[in-house]
C-alpha cells in the first residue's frame, strides 16, 4: 500500500486515532470498521487501477483465489453487498426472488454490483494473505496454531441464506433450564437439518473442515455435544426439548459426523469441546476414537476434591480456565476459603486455611501442575498466565466488554512488562517436557 497516495492520506488523517485505538483495552469496533473500510475501498481502487488493468501476476493470483474458493466465496461477496444495499436489514426481509436465490435474479444482481462484490472478494483474498504470511511464521519457528470451529451461525449469515435446505429455520438452538437459567436458554441461531446434510454426505461440514485444516494445526470443535443431540425450541415452544430423544439414534449421529470429521481432518488434529451436562456414551465415544476432550482444572473435581491432574487421561486438553470463564486470579479470589484450601491442597500438597492471597508464586505452581498433568495437550488463555481478571466474555449477557479484550501493549511494552513471567514459563514448559 506504500504507493497508493490516497490509503496513505487516510491514514494519515486516522493517525491520532489509531493511537488512541492501540491503546485501549478494549477494540473498537463501531469506530474502526468504517475506518478500515475507508482504506480498504482505497487499496481496491489502487489494485483496479495499477493490477487489473495491467493484468499483472497479482491480478491473476486475485482471480484464482477466487476460482479456488468460489464454493463460499462469492455467495458471501453477494450476500456482503446486499446487506449493504438493504440497510443491513435480515436478508429475510429482501425481496422474494433475491432472499430465495433465483438464479436469474443472482446473474442479475452480480451484474449490476460487480465492483462491490469484487470488492469484497478482494478483501478476503488480502485476509488469506496474511493468514500464509503467519501460517508459514508460525511453522519457520515451530508453532502450531489452534482454530475453533463454532457449532451454530447466526440466523443472519451468508451460510444460512446460501445453505437454507441445510437448516430448519423457523427453529431456534438453545439449551435446557438450569439452575442459572429457570427458562432455559435461547441462543438466536437455527437448527440444523441434519436429514438434508447427511444425505449429502456431511458435504457442508466437510468443507468447514477443509477450510480450518488450510489455516490449523488443531481446531477445536465448540459445543461437541450439539452434534449428537440438540436442544431446540419450535415456533411457540417456550421449554424446548432435544430433537432427538432416543439415545442410540444421538450417539448414531454423532458417530458419523465424527467419522466425517476425522476422515476430512486427516493429519490434523480436532478437539472436542465437552464441558457442561455431557452424557456418558458421549464421553466414551471419544475415548474410543482417541478424541481429545477438555480438562478446566477447576471443574476436575468429585464430591469437591479436586482431581490429580496427573491421572487426566493422555487424549485431552488440560487448560486453567476458558474464554466463557472467569480467569484463574478471579477465580481464586471469588471462591470460598474452604475450597481453595481443597484446591491449593491438591496443588500444592500443603493444608491451609484457604486464606491465602493470590500471588505470582501461586500463579506458576498452577500452571506447573497444569504443564505436569497427563494430558497431551496443554493451553493457558494469557490472561492466566500474566495473572489478571480480564475476562474475554461472560455467557448469557450483551455486554460491549464482551469479545473486545485486547492488551494494551506494543511487543516491545509486553516484553518489558513480563519479560520475568515469560522467562519462568519457558523453564516451566522445558522442565515438563513440553516444549
Amino acid at each position: 500500500m506504500q504507493n497508493n497516495q490516497k490509503a496513505q492520506e487516510i491514514l494519515e488523517d486516522l493517525k491520532e486515532n489509531i493511537e488512541t485505538w492501540r491503546a485501549n483495552s478494549a477494540v473498537q469496533f463501531d469506530t474502526i470498521k468504517p475506518a478500515k473500510y475507508r482504506v480498504l475501498w482505497a487499496a481496491y481502487e489502487y489494485f483496479e487501477n495499477k493490477e487489473k488493468k495491467n493484468h499483472t501476476e497479482r491480478w491473476k493470483n486475485f482471480l484464482q483465489f477466487q476460482k479456488k474458493n468460489a464454493g463460499w466465496l462469492l455467495s458471501y461477496a453477494i450476500f456482503r453487498t446486499a446487506k449493504d444495499l438493504y440497510n443491513w436489514t435480515s436478508w429475510k426481509t429482501w425481496s422474494d426472488e433475491l432472499k430465495n436465490r433465483e438464479i436469474q435474479t443472482i446473474k442479475d444482481f452480480i451484474v449490476k454490483n460487480e465492483r462491490q462484490i469484487m470488492f469484497f472478494c478482494y478483501i478476503q483474498w488480502i485476509a488469506q494473505e496474511q493468514l500464509e504470511n503467519a501460517i508459514t511464521y508460525a511453522k519457520e519457528k515451530n508453532v502450531s496454531l489452534f482454530g475453533d470451529i463454532p457449532f451454530g451461525v447466526n440466523f443472519d449469515s451468508a451460510d444460512v441464506w446460501a445453505n437454507q435446505t441445510k437448516f430448519l429455520l423457523d427453529t431456534e438452538v438453545g439449551a435446557p433450564k438450569d439452575a442459572l437459567a429457570q427458562g432455559g436458554q435461547k441462543w438466536g441461531l437455527p437448527a440444523y437439518n441434519w436429514k438434508a446434510i447427511e444425505e449429502q454426505n456431511f458435504n457442508f461440514w466437510r468443507s468447514k473442515i477443509d477450510r480450518a485444516c488450510e489455516i490449523y494445526d488443531i481446531f477445536r470443535l465448540d459445543h461437541l455435544v450439539g452434534f449428537f443431540r440438540t436442544w431446540i425450541f419450535k415456533p411457540g415452544d417456550e421449554i424446548g426439548a432435544y430433537d432427538i430423544t432416543d439415545e442410540t439414534a444421538q450417539k448414531a449421529r454423532g458417530a458419523k459426523f465424527l467419522e466425517a470429521v476425522t476422515e476430512t481432518a486427516k493429519d490434523k488434529l480436532p478437539v472436542g469441546e465437552d464441558l457442561g451436562v455431557i452424557p456418558d456414551y458421549m464421553r466414551e465415544y471419544m475415548k474410543e476414537i482417541h478424541m481429545p476432550g477438555y480438562r478446566v482444572i477447576r471443574w476436575e473435581k468429585d464430591n469437591e476434591i479436586f482431581r490429580e491432574p496427573r491421572n487426566y487421561p493422555s487424549a485431552s486438553l488440560a487448560t486453567t480456565s476458558t474464554h466463557d470463564t472467569t480467569t484463574l486470579k478471579q477465580w481464586w479470589e471469588e471462591m470460598p476459603a474452604w475450597r481453595r484450601a481443597n484446591f491449593w491442597e491438591m496443588i500444592s500438597a500443603r493444608k491451609t486455611d484457604g486464606n491465602l492471597p493470590y500471588t505470582q508464586e501461586i500463579n506458576v505452581e498452577i500452571i506447573k501442575r497444569v504443564l505436569g498433568s497427563n494430558s497431551n495437550l496443554a493451553i493457558f488463555p494469557l490472561q492466566d498466565i500474566i495473572g489478571t481478571t480480564d475476562q474475554i466474555n461472560v455467557p448469557g449477557t450483551v455486554s460491549p466488554d464482551n469479545w473486545t479484550y485486547r492488551l494494551p501493549y506494543t511487543t516491545k511494552e509486553f516484553e518489558e512488562k513480563y519479560n520475568g513471567i515469560m522467562i519462568t514459563l519457558k523453564a516451566l514448559i522445558e522442565e515438563t517436557n513440553r516444549a
